[in-house]
């Protein structure tokens, strides 16, 4: 009979891009899926977007693809800008969960400042040919007040999927109120909805149990070294 092995530490990084930061219920909710994974062997850590300087994208590419590096030519210039902590804690986690509102049936302006600024990563692979992001598992959060979550969670499994992560099956919780301009409720409803912060608390609680049987054999083990066909196919080129 084979013995399991003791399992690495999981690091999971929660990165919520709500403009009210803390005070929003999307922080509220992240924050209450995080506090219920009590395992010693996980770390944990949620970034506010909103309480961070983060300059947004000058389009580098646009000029010239090769202009798009890693790190990022404004972190490289403004040592005020902050979006280092995000390129970091992504790096450095095992795990990465967005967070975001609903604004018109797209996320929010920081989750897009954050994409825009997340292209160095993509770009080091697709035209520098270094594969930053891998073996990586990622999950969404979404909050609402009218129905467009779908859309939303689509637009970004496909970037995402781009930079290199990997999807659970059922890779993330939403929640949207009525289709009307009252949300003065909507904590108190939260709060008070075990069924809704199940939902949120299910995610984060799937991520987690995904990056054990995916990430690490429990027989050896071995960390998960995946590296896309295309990868492969390019060094060879």
């Amino acid at each position: 009979m084979n013995r399991l092995i003791f399992m690495p530490r999981l690091r999971i990084l929660g990165i919520c891009t709500s403009g009210r930061g803390k005070e929003s219920n999307t922080y509220y909710l992240m924050k209450t899926a995080f506090d219920q994974i009590i395992d010693e062997d996980i770390e944990k850590e949620i970034i506010v977007a909103s309480e961070l300087n983060l300059r947004p994208c000058e389009h580098h590419y646009s000029i010239n693809a090769k202009m798009c590096v890693h790190p990022c030519l404004i972190t490289q210039i403004d040592k005020k800008d902050e979006m280092k902590k995000i390129y970091d804690g992504i790096l450095l986690s095992d795990i990465v969960i967005f967070s975001t509102p609903i604004y018109w049936g797209n996320h929010s302006h920081l989750m897009q400042l954050i994409i825009e600024r997340l292209n160095s990563l993509e770009n080091a692979n697709s035209v520098h040919n270094q594969v930053l992001i891998k073996n990586k598992i990622a999950g969404l959060m979404v909050l609402g007040h009218e129905d467009g979550y779908q859309h939303v969670v689509g637009s970004l499994m496909n970037f995402l999927t781009a930079l290199g992560m990997i999807f659970p099956p059922y890779a993330y919780a939403a929640w949207v109120g009525e289709s009307n301009e009252d949300t003065s409720h909507d904590r108190d409803r939260i709060e008070k909805d075990n069924r809704i912060k199940g939902m949120f608390i299910d995610l984060a609680q799937n991520t987690v149990d995904f990056a054990r049987h995916v990430l690490f054999c429990k027989k050896c083990g071995n960390k998960l070294d995946y590296e896309h066909l295309s990868k492969i196919k390019r060094t060879l080129d």
